[in-house]
């Protein structure tokens, strides 16, 4: 198996909380929790290498976009999210009512290793929340 990264594991926390529909509060707890979970130095050195890269806003600029545009900003950008469709062969252009029934799908049988548990409980948590809150026969 190979393991993911620091910052790809926080990345697809963020894209879960995306498909699930989050407010900067959302948000702003989302950030809080895994900081806590993870450890803050090591989750704001994953966090400030997403930015860098332009993967994610970041919880300011975040802030700054619902102060100054009304903009209920999820934490990751059109790049990260694109990003973690790359990284987990997800196609893009699904209906995204069923991204995270991707995501559980590929998560399962990708390979790919979680290394911080904290984060893959709360994608996982998403996954679940979401799949009982609008239970799909489609699903893939």
């Amino acid at each position: 198996m190979k393991e993911l990264l620091d910052k790809e594991q926080i990345l697809i926390a963020y894209y879960a909380q995306y498909f699930k529909g989050a407010t900067l509060e959302d948000v702003k707890k989302l950030d809080e929790r895994l900081s806590e979970a993870v450890g803050e130095e090591r989750y704001r050195k994953a966090v400030k290498e997403l930015e860098d890269e332009g993967l994610i806003y970041g919880l300011e600029r975040a802030e700054a976009r619902k102060r100054e545009d009304g903009v209920e900003s999820p934490m990751a950008t059109n790049e990260g999210m694109l990003y973690v469709n790359s990284t987990l062969n997800l196609q893009s252009e699904s209906v995204e009512d069923h991204q995270l029934d991707y995501l559980k799908n590929n998560l399962e049988t990708s390979r790919l290793e979680f290394t911080l548990e904290p984060v893959e409980e709360y994608v996982m948590e998403v996954i679940r929340e979401q799949a009982e809150k609008k239970p799909n026969e489609n699903s893939p």
